[in-house]
């Protein structure tokens, strides 16, 4: 009996020592642009205002690795694409202190008129931000695509973080699944490429330390999604509504 006693304290200890944090996907930040995952760059604003107001507190991937993450009230801000809208809400990520993790595949990145260019990432890394991997294409990393094209899946993940890390001069440790999708091949193989972290699309909060580094959820970011966290996170005396 003393030996389970023992047993319970040991757990109830570990649970003492974990932190939770809610991890949000953003997209895009048009002026004009309709999407379901865009957001113009007031209204970002509004959220980021919002959450302050109600006693959130932003955190970066170097305060969640660094164990300065502590209680239940953090957010950590992922950016998804590298889309040139990213542009529109720099300056107001800087005046809330905030260094988002940015997830960039490279095909696009100097290529496409709708996307950041190595120069945009590179200034945003030495900033704070903290860049991952997206995919090379953005493809489903899936059981489907390593039994169809087993080269596309593996430049998927690993030709993706070779060339950021060559182009930026850096170790890139962090994976955001395209469209929240992937297997068990899919981690296998991140573990091979010496990925650390991978992100997913899962809509609950993230408890750290994560019990699968892999599979750390993120809440996918559309009005809907936005007002569900005002419900879930602030009182809605807080909240200015805005589309």
């Amino acid at each position: 009996m003393r030996k389970h006693w023992w047993l319970l304290l040991l757990v109830v200890a570990a649970y003492a020592q974990q932190s939770q944090m809610y991890v949000f996907c953003y997209h895009t930040f048009s002026t004009n642009l309709s999407s379901p995952y865009n957001f113009r760059p007031e209204v970002f604003r509004n959220h980021l205002e919002s959450l302050r107001n109600a006693g959130y507190r932003f955190v970066s991937w170097q305060d969640v690795l660094s164990t300065n993450l502590k209680g239940s009230r953090n957010i950590l801000i992922t950016i998804d694409d590298a889309n040139v809208s990213v542009r529109n809400v720099e300056g107001v990520l800087d005046e809330f202190g905030i260094k988002p993790i940015l997830f960039v595949y490279p095909a696009i990145i100097g290529r496409v008129h709708y996307a950041l260019t190595w120069e945009d990432i590179q200034r945003l890394q030495n900033k704070g931000w903290t860049i991952g991997a997206h995919g090379y294409y953005h493809l489903y990393v899936n059981q489907k695509l390593y039994e169809t094209d087993r080269n596309g899946f593996f430049r998927e993940i690993g030709m993706s973080k070779r060339v950021l890390e060559k182009r930026l001069g850096t170790s890139v440790r962090l994976f955001g699944y395209p469209f929240g999708l992937y297997s068990p091949v899919t981690i296998e193989t991140l573990q091979k490429e010496n990925y650390a972290y991978a992100f997913t699309i899962a809509g609950k909060p993230a408890v750290w330390p994560p019990s699968d580094p892999y599979q750390i959820p993120r809440y996918l970011m559309t009005p809907q999604m936005w007002h569900h966290l005002v419900r879930l996170l602030i009182t809605t005396n807080n909240v200015a509504h805005k589309e």
